[in-house]
């Protein structure tokens, strides 16, 4: 069985967003809000958080279940790999619902454009 789910955002929502403490630990977990705030420029920061939330979307979306169905934003964890490729980390129910689903692994992919973050899941 595969599975996809795919999710597009304004980068223009997570401007200023960084600096929201409640928002940013709800929504990316330690390890993300590091590498989030590696960047000097509000710009970057933004691309960067609308890129991991996109991506969470995307990979609730494969799952079938949204945010919120017992997944917790933190449950879907984007890193670089030491290339800079996105990698998928799950955790919690997002972890035991992939794990029910009998998916063997699953890729991500991050674009952006001026305006825009997309993200791409792919799971078999």
């Amino acid at each position: 069985m595969m599975k996809v789910g795919i999710d597009i955002v304004e980068i223009s929502r997570f401007l200023g967003k960084a600096s929201d403490n409640a928002f940013m630990t709800r929504i990316f977990t330690k390890h993300e809000r590091e590498h989030i705030m590696e960047l000097n420029s509000v710009e970057g920061i933004a691309e960067r958080m609308a890129g991991k939330f996109a991506s969470k979307e995307a990979v609730a979306k494969m799952l079938g279940t949204g945010i919120d169905k017992g997944i917790k934003w933190t449950d879907i964890e984007i890193l670089p790999d030491t290339l800079g490729k996105p990698t998928l980390n799950l955790h919690g129910f997002a972890k035991e619902y992939f794990n029910a689903l009998k998916l063997k692994e699953a890729d991500i992919s991050i674009s952006h454009s001026n305006t825009q973050a997309i993200a791409i899941c792919v799971a078999v």
